[in-house]
């Protein structure tokens, strides 16, 4: 149950500030780069050894927005899967040229790096 990811945001109605806790990776790099933004107002709490955090923030951070729908025509679609493939074929060719390993597409550590 690794895998498993949680987000919480706790709050009492009247109160200037609110408990966020996650173990999700796109939350924690938000909240690190907001400490740095606001450390005034960022209160990091609690780190744990899996990475979860535990915060304090301004209640009025919290906003609930759904996502953004596109309607995109099939050549918009087709362009944005083009520069999308495009970019994805760069960042391979820049990684291969860096020296690192690349498998089906994924950047993997050579055996080299561990002395063997």
């Amino acid at each position: 149950m690794d895998d498993f990811k949680e987000t919480g945001w706790d709050h009492i109605s009247g109160d200037k500030t609110a408990t966020f806790s996650t173990s999700e990776k796109k939350w924690i790099k938000l909240i690190w780069k907001l400490k740095e933004e606001h450390p005034d107002e960022v209160d990091i709490r609690y780190v744990n050894k899996d990475g979860s955090i535990l915060v304090r923030l301004p209640a009025d951070w919290l906003k609930i927005r759904p996502k953004k729908k596109s309607n995109l025509t099939a050549e918009q679609k087709a362009a944005s899967k083009a520069r999308l493939e495009l970019a994805r074929q760069k960042r391979l060719e820049d990684l291969r040229k860096a020296g690192a390993a690349v498998m089906n597409g994924k950047r993997t550590i050579p055996i080299s790096a561990f002395g063997i």
